[in-house]
């Protein structure tokens, strides 16, 4: 993944540049639904709990460039089989910070975020399609469309920052438009968001001056 690349030289170079550098934890959850699912056989998507370590290298005047790595997990049911489908997926959001002053210090972040399908579990993979998608049934019947493991996309956000010391903690709005859906198409039974608003919360610490 290439934000993991991105993830550890952040990490590395802060170190050899004495620049700044925050890492620690982010959580967080989906405010919108992982997948659409407009047939009554399939019961909507649950679990959309977010975790994973993120850094930060602060730049200058309140520039800075940050990496996530989320990882997620979401599901959903399917009655007539009976099947529960639980989907992995990792989330490395890379973005450009920029940090007002005042109180409660608003900040802003753009950039962009990859993704990628880690596992697809309750179903089996039971054929390829003509372009190389995989699909994957349970009862002998399709459940779902695995159209792109990996897949990029636009994100934006924009939260408040309170310092207690080296520790910082943040909560924000992000939201995120995804190039291509990793599941489904246009009218399938099961189709990935392309559009996706999360609610976060991250804790850091600076780790050097």
């Amino acid at each position: 993944m290439p934000a993991f690349a991105v993830f550890v030289v952040l990490t590395v170079s802060g170190h050899l540049w004495a620049q700044a550098v925050s890492v620690g934890l982010r959580t967080g959850i989906l405010v919108t639904p992982p997948f659409s699912i407009p047939s009554r056989d399939r019961q909507g998507a649950v679990g959309r709990f977010m975790l994973g370590p993120c850094v930060e290298m602060h730049l200058w005047h309140g520039v800075g460039l940050g990496v996530d790595l989320l990882l997620r997990r979401s599901a959903f049911e399917i009655p007539s089989a009976p099947a529960r489908v639980t989907v992995w997926q990792a989330q490395a959001p890379a973005t450009f910070i920029y940090r007002f002053r005042g109180r409660g210090k608003p900040f802003l972040r753009t950039g962009v975020a990859f993704n990628r399908v880690l596992s697809v579990n309750g179903a089996t993979p039971c054929e390829r399609g003509p372009f190389g998608e995989q699909f994957y049934c349970a009862e002998d019947r399709s459940v779902a469309e695995l159209r792109h493991r990996s897949t990029q996309g636009f994100v934006a956000g924009g939260g408040a920052s309170w310092k207690f010391g080296k520790l910082r903690f943040e909560p924000e709005l992000r939201l995120t438009r995804w190039f291509d859906r990793n599941f489904g198409v246009r009218g399938s039974g099961v189709r990935s968001n392309l559009n996706e608003a999360a609610l976060l919360a991250g804790v850091t610490i600076l780790m050097s001056r």
